[in-house]
């Protein structure tokens, strides 16, 4: 058992320390605190404008991805619009995501740090993509793209706040899934209103004997001659009379008028 725990321990000395051998002082940063946390390991590194950097990584940093990020920290930082408060890379053995949280980001007199709250988040693998959410006037913007510059990611995020609307009908296409989905909800609805209404006329003007006692008319009755009618649009009172007769379903003449005038607008 103690045996166990000694190679796991070695384990990970090797593999924190191989992050902390990367030639980061190369690179002007330098290493303030490595080691574990829960099922994975950090590193917390920190550049001569005092600005962090941590990576969190499983089993091991290679290397490539160690440059990858010093890289990537350079690049964030060289933007002329956009301040890094901090920076955060997740690395897993095929990709790295990237958190970075702006202390200020202003574009053309906009200013978007209260739009991105969480910060912006970027992928990287065998090139750079951002996709993050803008927030303006409860809109929840997707910003979904190949990263090409700091100018066209800027013109993007001013393009969702100056106008959420137009954006979302432009790029969205969630938007359009949401709206299609409300559209049918709010047809089954009004399908739905529609037919009880109808069932509440055919109840009314079902009348009895001399006008009295009123009695809805059977849902399976009503179905079936809409069924008959879909089938042959053209069909008469009498011939879908004999078709409900000949499937030992009763209904008499006044219902079957009834239900023809409420969902046909068919009047003898």
């Amino acid at each position: 058992m103690k045996k166990i725990i000694f190679s796991v321990i070695i384990l990970l000395f090797f593999s924190i320390s191989g992050a902390s051998a990367f030639d980061w002082e190369s690179r002007g940063i330098r290493v303030l605190e490595s080691g574990s946390s829960d099922d994975e390991n950090f590193i917390l590194l920190e550049d001569s404008s005092s600005i962090q950097m941590r990576i969190r990584f499983l089993n091991e940093l290679d290397e490539k991805w160690a440059a990858a990020a010093a890289d990537l920290f350079r690049n964030f930082k060289s933007w002329n619009y956009m301040k890094m408060s901090r920076i955060e890379f997740f690395v897993t053995s095929n990709t790295m995501e990237i958190i970075v949280v702006p202390s200020q980001y202003s574009y053309k007199n906009i200013d978007f740090t209260p739009h991105i709250p969480g910060g912006m988040v970027f992928i990287y693998d065998y090139y750079l993509r951002y996709n993050f959410r803008v927030n303006k006037d409860n809109f929840f913007l997707r910003i979904n793209d190949r990263f090409i510059n700091e100018e066209i990611l800027s013109m993007r995020i001013k393009e969702a706040i100056d106008d959420p609307v137009a954006y979302l009908t432009k790029r969205d296409p969630e938007y359009f899934l949401q709206k299609l989905t409300e559209l049918e909800d709010e047809q089954k609805l009004l399908r739905e209103s529609q037919e009880m209404l109808a069932r509440s006329i055919i109840y009314f003007q079902n009348t009895g004997f001399l006008g009295f006692g009123n009695t809805p008319v059977k849902n399976s009755v009503i179905r079936k001659i809409i069924e008959i009618k879909t089938a042959d649009p053209s069909i008469k009172a009498d011939s879908i009379k004999e078709k409900l007769a000949a499937e030992k379903i009763e209904a008499s003449d006044k219902e079957i008028k009834l239900v023809l005038n409420v969902f046909y607008n068919e009047f003898d």
